[in-house]
């Protein structure tokens, strides 16, 4: 993948940043999905799998959160649909997979490592909009994987990701204290970058002389038309 050049590559904390995506996200959720305080945000998980339970407790412990899941036509699963665990329903037939998290940098840092190892999926991060009854709730700040290759194994990854996860150092105590008194979704808009850095990274990106081009990279996006 052209976008792993070295020379765009933007370091924080031993890690290198992942690329954005080139497109925003949108979810509408059901108006009974208790979005801003969940009593159950790993329960529910836990509902669609033992594995994504584990995933979504090790995200947490990062200060993330698994938020959706999605592939071939399978039953979208998830903290943000719920209701699927009682009314599940197909989507589209496409071999396509795509796995959302909130952002943290531990859980950049972790997904970065398997997107490093492995040329069948892409990772990168982009904004998402939660919906509810054509209100915008928040705008927030995801981590996104996706795949439409046929050598792409779903379970592969999970494992891959459940393993990867489970060596990191985290704060044990999220999930419990998430799961026993309620947990509570808010975005701070800017919160993980740097204003500054991200004006200087936008003026280089648009440069179109040759000679610059050749220094400063590609654009850093990733083009959810190739995944």
């Amino acid at each position: 993948m052209i976008l792993r050049s070295a020379t765009f590559e933007r370091v924080f904390n031993g890690a290198t940043r992942l690329p954005y995506w080139n497109q925003n996200m949108e979810f509408d959720i059901e108006t009974w999905v208790p979005y801003r305080c969940d009593f159950n945000p790993i329960k529910t998980n836990h509902l669609f799998g033992d594995a994504l339970g584990r995933i979504a407790e090790m995200a947490m412990r990062l200060e993330s959160e698994f938020l959706y899941l999605e592939f071939g036509g399978a039953c979208p699963m998830g903290a943000l649909v719920p209701e699927n665990i009682i009314r599940p329903h197909t989507t589209s037939e496409g071999g396509n997979f795509a796995m959302v998290f909130s952002y943290s940098r531990g859980m950049e840092r972790v997904l970065y490592e398997l997107f490093e190892k492995s040329d069948v999926f892409g990772a990168g991060i982009t904004l998402c909009g939660i919906w509810k009854s054509a209100i915008l709730l928040e705008e927030c700040k995801v981590l996104m994987v996706a795949s439409a290759s046929p050598m792409f194994n779903v379970e592969s990854f999970l494992d891959s990701l459940d393993s990867a996860l489970a060596t990191q150092d985290s704060d044990a105590n999220i999930p419990y204290f998430a799961e026993k008194f309620g947990y509570r979704r808010f975005a701070i808009p800017y919160e993980t970058d740097n204003i500054t850095d991200l004006q200087i990274t936008q003026m280089l990106s648009k440069f179109e002389f040759a000679e610059t081009r050749c220094f400063v990279g590609p654009e850093p996006e990733l083009s959810l038309e190739n995944y």
